[in-house]
């Protein structure tokens, strides 16, 4: 009995804590080169109260599907809660950016039934868990996930990119047998991309995705020419000089005045004038770059009366006037210099979470947190990015000339456009930080409204006071949580 009691009691204890609260199960392999699958059982005290979850960790093999030979193994954490047979719950596969990196910040800081803070992991209460079960997702080279010697360049491109995440999206649904569940795709940054292309090859191949959860990424796909992007950064550079007290008297009176002439003004006047830039006079172009310093909080002197555009490094480290000790941050420009690291332990109270708290006791390194082996003497293991190849589109002098200043990858292809225009009911939403310098609130609605009208209709907007990580703003990352939950509500049949 008095066993019995203390179980009981350590349980109570467990299930307070988020910890397992029955001991882990193991999923065993169905074929010889298969892996274990982790599964452990926990409880999450959300806004609508406990949640009781069971919790998937390990690694899905990626095969040629000609010959089954493995060519990586794939790293997922996955939270599900079982729901009757005929009211299949939605099916969320998240991951983050790059390319190509694990997703270990919208696992842990945004969507999961845990998350990271400096007292270590606690219950997250808006969890979006309590709308959908979630599957994190980590790239070949990232996280826990690796290639098979000799294959890592099939996956270090775009469309490789696309091809290996739409398997691992139909592997995970035949393993666990989730294919009745609405499934949604959502990634931050580069893993918009990763969405919208991933998502073509699926609907393609008669697989539904139900909804698109775009964060940080914009609405790739649009084909805009850079004349449109360098004028609808500058609403967010006129938001960030507001907050740092950089811009003129007469624009400091009232920020929602000052953002509706920005960006009245880039849209009517400085994009037409960059349209049209061979044609523009010394005096117009004067007046151009006179407006544009005094919108953006910089001289006049600093914007090139050639382009009459100032690059996103450019404006990062000139608001300051050139000091480098006030270069503004990329991820949110109301940062000046690095985002100082507040959690002390990151890295172990990460790792001890993975390892310990869902089970999956490897001694592989978390790539992205932790260096595992490399030959000595040798080099350094060179990133995923530093490998990366842009295969989707060619390469040019200009648009690697862009990236070079912080514009962002080569233009992205219309692969959401193209899936939506299968699917009639596929439905998409956009996420943006206000002060993100690689991101553009205003030029998402834009360039979504220039789509035919039965396209346009299906995207939701939301900007957000926040930067490219934008949910490390608690009052942001609770209304993105109440506001992607609604999405997903919405959209599920």
């Amino acid at each position: 009995m008095r066993r019995k009691m203390l179980a009981v009691l350590f349980a109570a204890a467990a299930i307070g804590a988020g910890r397992p609260i029955v001991a882990q199960t193991r999923i065993a392999p169905l074929l010889h080169d298969d892996e274990t699958i982790v599964v452990t059982h926990h409880r999450v005290n959300t806004v609508n109260g406990p949640l009781a979850y069971e919790a998937r960790a390990g690694r899905l093999p990626i095969r040629n599907d000609d010959t089954g030979e493995v060519r990586g193994y794939v790293y997922f954490t996955a939270y599900v809660v079982h729901a009757p047979i005929d009211r299949p719950r939605p099916l969320t596969v998240l991951w983050n950016g790059g390319p190509t990196i694990n997703s270990i910040l919208v696992h842990t800081e945004m969507f999961g039934p845990r998350r990271l803070t400096n007292a270590g992991m606690v219950d997250n209460a808006e969890t979006l868990l309590g709308t959908s079960d979630l599957v994190f997702f980590d790239p070949v080279g990232t996280g826990f996930s690796r290639a098979v010697a000799g294959t890592d360049k099939e996956f270090l491109t775009t469309l490789g990119d696309f091809a290996e995440t739409a398997e691992f999206v139909r592997a995970y649904r035949a393993r666990f047998r989730a294919e009745r569940q609405p499934l949604f795709l959502g990634g931050e940054s580069y893993g918009t991309w990763r969405v919208n292309g991933t998502t073509e090859m699926l609907e393609k191949r008669g697989v539904k995705v139900t909804g698109a959860i775009l964060i940080s990424g914009g609405v790739p796909g649009s084909l805009m020419p850079p004349t449109f992007q360098d004028a609808m950064y500058i609403p967010a550079r006129t938001a960030t000089a507001f907050e740092l007290k950089r811009l003129a008297p007469d624009l400091m009176r009232d920020k929602v005045a000052t953002m509706k002439a920005v960006n009245d003004w880039a849209v009517q006047v400085y994009m037409p004038a960059l349209v049209r830039i061979d044609q523009l006079t010394d005096v117009e172009r004067n007046t151009i770059a006179e407006a544009l310093a005094h919108y953006t909080g910089v001289r006049p002197d600093q914007i090139d009366r050639k382009t009459l555009v100032m690059s996103n490094n450019a404006f990062k480290a000139g608001l300051f006037e050139g000091d480098k000790s006030k270069v503004l941050n990329t991820y949110d420009m109301r940062i000046v210099g690095a985002e100082i690291e507040t959690i002390p332990d990151r890295v172990g109270i990460l790792t001890g979470y993975l390892r310990d708290e869902l089970g999956y006791a490897t001694d592989l390194a978390y790539n992205g947190l932790e260096d595992g082996y490399m030959p000595v003497p040798g080099p350094e293991r060179p990133s995923t990015g530093a490998r990366w190849t842009y295969n989707h589109v060619a390469v040019t002098p200009e648009s690697l000339a862009r990236m070079n200043a912080g514009g962002g990858p080569p233009l992205s292809q219309p692969w959401l456009q193209n899936a939506m225009r299968i699917d009639p009911k596929l439905r998409v939403f956009v996420a943006a930080g206000r002060y993100d310098s690689l991101n553009m609130c205003e030029g998402n609605v834009m360039m979504s409204a220039k789509l035919e009208p039965v396209l346009a209709s299906r995207f939701t907007h939301r900007c957000y006071e926040g930067g490219h990580m934008m949910y490390r703003v608690q009052s942001t990352r609770l209304a993105m949580s109440r506001d992607i939950a609604r999405f997903i509500s919405t959209a599920t049949p």
